[in-house]
């Protein structure tokens, strides 16, 4: 995924389904200039830091 998709999907009223590593998550922040989110696995409710290029969007 790119920075400018990620910002999108955070700022989308609906609901967008993005995973990491075949896990649903939410993003929580971006770090514009680390090119890294903030993100929650919504199956564990553990938040972790990831490469913005390691999600995918479903």
């Amino acid at each position: 995924m790119i920075v400018e998709r990620a910002e999108e999907i955070l700022h989308s009223l609906g609901v967008i389904n993005v995973t990491y590593e075949n896990n649903p998550v939410w993003i929580e922040n971006i770090e514009k200039e680390n090119k890294t989110v903030s993100i929650k696995n919504l199956k564990t409710n553990k938040l972790i830091e990831v490469p913005i290029s390691d999600l995918n969007e479903d």
